[in-house]
């Protein structure tokens, strides 16, 4: 016999040809929600949650939406209007890494599987998983202050551990090795000028590649915006936050050089870049670290990427006594602590004069 309960209460009537109990409720809206059961218990703790839900107004109607087409909602709806092309790029790519469990109803994902699939994940950097957990913990949080589903599940689990990765930098006997293929060697000379920008300020690769001559100055450059290879396309995009905005002091010499590289009729013209092909195009990012490969080879230097420059730069200016604070305006960083996080562990004798300092602070 159907079990009633009073009007509007909800109901559970036993489906004798199914051998379960399903309980009928409607919600606010008018629309009848329910569930079948294998016992009448299951059922009452089922109908009493639901209208404990419908009067707290806590109550998240049904959806179909797996967590792989959420994820991408996501993305797009919520995150690609305020990011770069480039970066929303990165996210699509790590969103693939979701793929075991993209299937898994958004509403019905629980921190058990979420903590199985980070247990499961293939060989991949700490960096990597962190990446998709930071990625994953974004799109359910969306979900939960959207009323997508009733409870945030990432808050139960702790994101993967990232070991701190070594900053590499290049010794001083490496940058006059590269300095001298560079100064004479035919074929890579055309770099000289990129390579002596860029470990003289510390810029990172698409904001040389970025630069014009119209911020070019006697003694700075304004950084205000960095070219992108995005999908094959070199795309001119504005700094990733407010404090890539920025001028950069150099000195007077520098200055003139790079003047003198966009007059000497070498520059084709385009748009005012001063680093650009021999046919005036863009130069990626992809040529220069193919064209830098061969640069270390010539000169007898283990390889590391282009952008160890920058590292270079920055733990150099540390260990020389420039303020934290102005290193890290010099770099771009939104935060001094970011700068201290990366290279404070980084810089080349830092400690090595520490003794004499510290036995003349006691003088014990």
């Amino acid at each position: 016999m159907p079990k009633r309960n009073r009007n509007g209460a909800g109901s559970i009537v036993y489906e004798p040809k199914r051998k379960k109990y399903r309980a009928y409720i409607t919600d606010a809206l008018g629309k009848r929600i329910s569930k079948r059961f294998d016992s009448s218990d299951e059922a009452d703790m089922w109908l009493s949650q639901i209208k404990l839900d419908l009067y707290n107004n806590t109550y998240i109607p049904k959806s179909n939406i797996t967590v792989g087409e959420w994820v991408l909602e996501y993305l797009s709806t919520y995150c690609a209007p305020n990011i770069r092309a480039k970066t929303l790029i990165r996210y699509m790519q790590t969103a693939r890494h979701l793929e075991p469990i993209s299937g898994i109803l958004l509403q019905e994902l629980d921190a058990r599987q979420v903590q199985y699939f980070y247990n499961n994940l293939p060989k991949m950097s700490d960096s990597s998983k962190n990446k998709i957990h930071k990625l994953l913990k974004a799109a359910i949080t969306k979900a939960h202050i959207l009323e997508l589903v009733k409870k945030n599940i990432m808050n139960a689990i702790p994101a993967p551990k990232v070991s701190k990765p070594k900053i590499e930098i290049f010794k001083r006997e490496e940058l006059q090795a590269i300095s001298d293929v560079l100064k004479t060697n035919s074929t890579y000379r055309r770099y000289y000028l990129l390579f002596l920008l860029t470990i003289n300020t510390g810029m990172r690769l698409g904001e040389v590649l970025g630069l014009k001559r119209k911020c070019v100055f006697d003694d700075y450059v304004v950084i205000n915006n960095s070219m992108q290879d995005i999908n094959g396309k070199m795309v001119d995009t504005p700094p990733k936050t407010a404090a890539g905005e920025r001028e950069i002091t150099i000195t007077r010499d520098l200055s003139s050089d790079l003047k003198k590289r966009f007059n000497s009729g070498k520059i084709v013209s385009f748009d005012g870049y001063i680093f650009q092909s021999k046919n005036g195009t863009p130069l990626r990012p992809n040529q220069i670290e193919r064209a830098w490969k061969s640069i270390l080879l010539l000169a007898s230097v283990p390889h590391k990427k282009f952008h160890v420059l920058r590292h270079t730069h920055a733990t150099q200016l540390l260990a020389n006594g420039v303020p934290l604070l102005e290193v890290s305006k010099r770099l771009g960083h939104s935060r001094a602590s970011h700068t201290l996080d990366l290279y404070g562990h980084s810089i080349p004798g830092y400690d090595a004069s520490l003794p004499n300092k510290i036995s003349k602070i006691f003088n014990l």
